[in-house]
């Protein structure tokens, strides 16, 4: 079985842009479907949280257009990235997934829950919120401004740390050993988005980021599939505020925050989320199975 450290690249046109993937775990199940985040590319997904999802179903994971080593430009909204979700999903000919956002790709996975309701079966929003609401709470803007402005491959990891794991040496520490996890895959890899083609991301999240009558929150009682939740209790980036509020307001949604952790706690309690996300996917009844978390 395919890891996170040995899945092949893999291509495939959709909509004439060559979009890269790559499929481990099971051969059979409903395949899980995971876009990462902000300046990331699929090589930046920690391989403890990958693998330990590969044990129970197949997994998807992919770079969106402009992004590592995908072809065409990055769209400059979410529901654009949403788009080439969905293309992706259909060009591989598979009629249902589940679905998870992690941070900014988290938004985007709502547009593809709005846009195709019938593809998405469950849908997990990780470290992320949903669109403006008048609730919405920001994140300091030096932490967010070092993350958009590193250059380098070390002001990257200086950035990222800071931003994913709390300050304290234990924070630090998980953030290290992430970071190493992270660097295991390496061949055929891609670095880090510029901070020149990130500013596409960032006017993409902008335009999320005020009130829109086609926008996730102005249409959030539409999600109504099942929806897991999650972060951890201290996030800087995406205040935890916002994902206690989104699981508020959503029809069919259960929330988990994880201890003493940040923006990045599916990295440091990898284990811990891969079996909770396991019991959400594959619970029949998804608020009984979730209330014994």
């Amino acid at each position: 079985m395919a890891t996170h450290e040995t899945a092949v690249t893999q291509y495939i046109d959709v909509n004439g842009i060559k979009l890269a993937y790559r499929r481990l775990g099971l051969d059979t199940g409903i395949p899980l479907v995971m876009h990462i985040h902000f300046r990331a590319n699929m090589d930046f997904w920690d391989p403890a949280l990958i693998n330990a999802l590969a044990k129970s179903r197949p997994i998807i994971l992919f770079d969106n257009s402009g992004i590592g080593k995908s072809g065409g430009e990055i769209p400059t909204t979410l529901h654009g990235w949403a788009l080439n979700v969905i293309g992706l999903v259909k060009a591989l000919g598979i009629k249902q997934i589940d679905l998870l956002g992690f941070s900014m790709g988290g938004g985007a996975v709502q547009h593809v829950a709005l846009a195709a309701p019938s593809l998405v079966r469950k849908l997990i929003l990780a470290g992320t919120r949903t669109s403006q609401t008048p609730n919405t709470v920001k994140g300091p803007r030096d932490v967010i401004a070092e993350l958009s402005n590193s250059v380098t491959e070390e002001e990257f990891k200086a950035s990222w740390a800071l931003s994913f794991f709390n300050p304290t040496p234990e924070g630090q520490a998980a953030a290290e050993a992430s970071w190493k996890r992270i660097m295991l895959r390496s061949q055929d890899r891609a670095p880090h988005l510029s901070p020149e083609l990130a500013k596409r991301q960032m006017e993409a999240f902008g335009k999320f980021s005020e009130p829109h009558p086609l926008n996730p929150y102005e249409r959030i009682r539409e999600i109504a599939m099942p929806v897991f939740v999650a972060n951890g209790d201290n996030d800087l980036l995406v205040p935890t505020e916002n994902s206690v509020e989104v699981a508020r307001i959503l029809p069919n949604a259960h929330l988990h925050i994880y201890p003493n952790s940040g923006h990045g706690f599916l990295y440091e309690h990898a284990e811990l989320f891969a079996k909770h996300i396991d019991l959400f996917l594959d619970g029949a009844e998804s608020a009984k199975t979730m209330a014994k978390i």
